[in-house]
């Protein structure tokens, strides 16, 4: 029997707009589609689509397909619509805020508690190594000290010291200052160096940690040092402009931006290890014990709070674009009247997945309100919706390279693209039931991804699926709060103790203590986020890591700040997901894999300009020769890159091995539609109305809405401005909306979230004009009408430009 797929591509709001243009013509041909594989953007239009069905029986009718196209249309404006003003400016309000507390207020909150442990811990062990002055020869060379004003028992750096006569002995504290730096600084390279060698890769977290802890000491040391000499004799409006310079280099120099945040944080935190060490004055702010242990005190409660607010801080900007993509495009029962409904405070704290049950799943019925999982769609719902998103930090094996792989999430499966026949991954771990269509939707669509279509190795983006999977452990074990009050106990209680004795120097040993528990007790939690997970048969001490990187926060960040992979069969214990464009932006490999005759491509992305016409298809191709042992050709035999505009042949084999000779076990033929300008593709010299484009089926367009024929006026497309409003979009304002900034049809940028009706109803219709134009129905299997004229008959006066 011929199975036949159609792909819905990448693209934020523009791929979905012209992918629902594909979509309409397909329905309106009663055309058979079997399956419907949808990323990111694509998937805003897949996901709604069977939500409409479902919520209509599972039934295809031209009346609530009118009704859902024109949904789309007025919701199209999904992060910020300006169609009514007060809306605009509520939802601008409510992004800025958001951005505001997710970038600024959050990082406050989380990493500001543990700066001031870092600085006393500094203080303690290597504070007179780094006050120690340089000794010369000649006195009367050297200036007066740097700091006036300091403690008198306290030795500063000289400055103005002529370097040819000043001697650094064997033995004083400025010697082993030296050795110091040196030291660490040194075994921060070697281990790293260690930690890349392919020889040591068993135990390259391993490695990798302790080059980190090296690396955190030199800059702890060495870069307040720096700091010393900068600061004094300086400005305070000097010491902001090199303070801002310095981060705006980390942050916007492209070779430095991949660790910009981590490199930052350790930049601020070098000026308190500063302001502890030198006892001096930080941006105007005089040093004061007074001052700084009580600041430290009350920041060790904030840290109780912290692991909760790094989940809603780690979580709520997928959860915001999750609510406005579900209230947007999903039915009034799946989502309720304000557009949350599904969404609540398991979606922002970790929840345990029960084991998998015997009985057999109750679905939510048709008229019954209430999100929709994926487990309710069934494998009877044709087409079979299929999500794609990129899991991250997990290898199948433990010398592979790759530690990333295409997931896809159906109504049947969940399986990472690689997997092996036979091969046990999710199954009473993850199941279709656990996952709702609007998280399997909204995972596979990160509209912040900066590059579609090519992955990058990066942290950005990632979402954690709130299913926690294979635990393996009991009820016996404690409570993970009892873990976060131990944690952090000492840092509250031994100060206490310091300062119902009067705050005396000689009880300063209590502060100590407290400090050193609290980072004897957070080693512990970081070694057991570098321990190995992933076997098929894990052990007690396996088990117990999946426990404290499932409960633990702490070992949850500090897993994934260190790129630890799980190397192994097993999923690992929390499922790392991002953008399904981050591999392959087309949504072709799950057909492909499943041998299907005939396919269709609607591809929707980003496109610079013309000359990349086809290349995700031709990565796509490439990923497909190496995961599934595919082979393209030209329908004709020829050279498949030169037939990708029209159609192209896949053949399917079968092997178990890359160097094995492989079987063939079928072929296909993959079809790609995507948007053109109206110059450029098949141009009618004779307008065709909707009236005569829709004659072979009974259904009536309004043209107020939809235009007044499928294929777009130049002239028409050309005045959409990268604006808010319909209003805005003028011919004379064309030249506000540069293309390099925002981009002209068919390449709008939807990175601003920008996009308006009119601006959907132009990619829309090019969608159903791209589908008809290459009898993509007619391709699929539609159903043919007697008396229907082909698109490229003559009658038609149709040609191709090129």
């Amino acid at each position: 029997m011929t199975e036949t797929g159609l792909a819905f591509s990448g693209g934020g709001i523009r791929s979905a707009a012209f992918s629902s243009g594909v979509l309409r013509r397909l329905l309106q041909r009663n055309t058979k589609i079997d399956y419907l594989s949808c990323v990111s953007g694509g998937g805003y239009t897949g996901s709604a689509y069977v939500d409409w069905k479902y919520r209509n029986g599972n039934n295809d009718d031209p009346e609530w397909h009118q009704r859902f196209f024109e949904h789309m249309r007025e919701r199209s404006g999904l992060m910020c619509n300006w169609q009514i003003p007060l809306h605009g400016v509520v939802n601008t309000l409510i992004i800025l805020f958001l951005i505001l507390f997710v970038c600024v207020l959050m990082p406050l909150i989380l990493w500001g508690p543990y700066v001031f442990p870092v600085a006393y811990a500094i203080d303690l062990l290597f504070g007179n190594l780094l006050r120690a002055e340089f000794h010369c020869a000649d006195a009367s060379t050297t200036s007066p000290s740097l700091n006036n004003t300091a403690d008198n028992a306290t030795h500063h750096v000289s400055q103005g010291t002529q370097r040819s006569l000043c001697q650094v002995k064997t033995g004083t504290e400025v010697y082993y200052r030296l050795v110091l730096f040196s030291v660490l600084a040194s075994m921060f390279v070697l281990f790293f160096i260690l930690s890349i060698t392919k020889k040591f890769s068993k135990y390259q977290y391993d490695l990798f940690l302790v080059s980190s802890i090296f690396g955190l000491l030199f800059s702890f040391t060495f870069l307040p040092y720096c700091i010393q000499y900068l600061s004094k004799d300086t400005p305070v409006w000097v010491q902001l402009l090199v303070l801002v310079f310095s981060l705006a280099v980390w942050i916007f120099f492209p070779v430095l931006r991949s660790r910009s945040s981590f490199v930052v944080v350790v930049y601020l935190y070098s000026y308190f290890v500063y302001w502890r060490v030198f006892k001096d004055s930080i941006f105007g702010l005089k040093y004061s014990d007074y001052l700084f242990f009580r600041l430290m005190f009350a920041l060790g409660f904030v840290l109780w709070i912290a692991p909760a607010l790094g989940a809603f801080q780690q979580r709520l900007v997928y959860l915001f674009n999750r609510w406005r993509l579900q209230s947007a495009f999903y039915t009034r029962e799946s989502v309720g009247k304000w557009g949350c409904q599904g969404i609540g405070c398991e979606d922002i704290f970790l929840k345990k997945c029960k084991d998998a049950s015997h009985t057999e799943h109750e679905k939510l019925g048709h008229d019954e309100t209430g999100p929709l999982t994926l487990g309710d769609l069934g494998p009877d719902m044709k087409p079979q919706y299929m999500s794609n998103m990129v899991v991250n930090e997990w290898s199948l094996d433990e010398d592979e390279k790759q530690t990333y792989e295409l997931l896809v999430m159906s109504p049947t499966v969940i399986e990472r693209l690689d997997r092996r026949e036979g091969q046990v991954q999710f199954e009473g771990k993850l199941e279709p039931k656990d996952v709702k269509l609007s998280a399997a939707m909204a995972t596979s669509a990160a509209a912040v991804a900066r590059n579609m279509g090519a992955y990058e190795n990066s942290t950005e983006g990632l979402k954690q699926l709130q299913v926690v999977l294979g635990l393996g452990m009991d009820s016996s074990w404690i409570p993970p709060y009892i873990v976060e009050v131990v944690r952090v106990l000492p840092l509250v209680t031994f100060p206490l103790v310091y300062f119902m004795k009067g705050e005396k120097a000689d009880d300063e040993i209590w502060v100590a203590i407290g400090v050193l528990l609290l980072f004897i007790m957070l080693g512990i939690l970081t070694i057991f986020s570098v321990l190995r997970t992933g076997r098929e048969n894990p052990g007690t001490l396996e088990r117990l890591t999946r426990w404290f990187v499932v409960n633990v926060p702490v070992v949850r960040y500090m897993r994934q700040l260190l790129s630890v992979s799980n190397r192994g069969p097993s999923p690992p214990p929390i499922l790392l997901l991002s953008d399904g464009g981050h591999i392959e932006n087309l949504g072709i490999l799950p057909l492909l894999k499943k041998r299907l005759t005939r396919i269709v491509v609607a591809d929707g992305g980003l496109k610079t300009d013309d000359s990349e016409w086809g290349k995700d298809l031709l990565h796509a191709f490439s990923l497909a020769r190496e995961k599934l042992h595919c082979s393209f050709i030209g329908l004709d035999g020829r050279d498949v890159i030169e037939d990708i505009k029209e159609k192209c042949k896949v053949h399917y084999y079968e092997k178990n091995d890359i160097l094995e000779k492989g079987r063939k076990v079928g072929e296909g033929e993959i079809l790609l539609l995507t948007p053109r300008h109206p110059n450029k593709g098949i141009i009618k010299k004779e307008c065709v109305t909707w009236k005569e484009a829709l004659r072979d089926i009974n259904v009536d367009l309004e043209a107020g809405k939809w235009g007044t024929n499928p294929q777009q006026n130049a002239d028409e497309v050309d005045s959409l401005t990268c604006c808010c409003c319909d209003c805005c979009h003028r011919s004379w304002l064309q030249s506000l909306s540069p293309d390099c900034l925002c981009g002209v049809f068919p390449r709008h940028s939807t990175a601003n979230q920008f996009f308006t009706p009119r601006m959907f109803t132009a990619y829309h219709c090019e969608g159903y004009n791209a589908c008809l134009e290459a009898e993509a129905a007619e391709f699929l299997g539609a159903r043919q009408d007697v008396g229907m004229a082909s698109p490229n008959d003559d009658t038609n006066g149709a040609q191709w430009q090129a």
